[in-house]
């Protein structure tokens, strides 16, 4: 029944943008703990469509206009607030917008793999963050869709 959680149903949805322009994806970094450099995206709202969400959380954090194009990855575990959470990663294609930061975030970066991998513009945190193998398969993704 829509609106009514059930015993037992303690899991929360959220939704991740692997946003990628001209070989490099856009990585955010959050402005509350964990500071990790992340892409853009956060929790669905209740009875919230995950692409309609991504868009949401895309255009508030970033002012960018995104298509989603395909899921890339999801992931499943313990997160804050003794709560589990549902992460579902989206590939997505930059319509249009000129980059304009929520509050939610200090900086950003478009970074390629190689940068990623030697940690000489971001530092990932693959401790309690995206790893760096996590876009490697969004960009072999990218590959086959493009």
């Amino acid at each position: 029944m829509p609106g009514k959680e059930k015993p037992g149903y303690t899991h929360r949805v959220a939704v991740n943008a692997y946003v990628y322009k001209d070989n490099k994806f856009l990585l955010l970094k959050r402005s509350s703990e964990p500071r990790i450099w992340a892409p853009p995206g956060g929790r669905l709202r209740v009875d919230e469509d995950p692409m309609t969400g991504l868009q949401r959380e895309v255009k508030e954090e970033t002012n960018f206009d995104v298509e989603v194009l395909a899921p890339a990855n999801t992931w499943f575990g313990f997160w804050r607030n003794n709560h589990y959470l549902l992460s579902i990663d989206y590939l997505v294609l930059l319509l249009g917008g000129e980059i304009k930061l929520s509050p939610e975030h200090t900086d950003y970066a478009w970074v390629s793999i190689a940068e990623m991998q030697s940690g000489e513009k971001v530092s990932l945190n693959s401790e309690i963050g995206f790893k760096l193998e996590d876009f490697k398969n969004a960009k072999r993704l990218i590959d086959m869709l493009v």
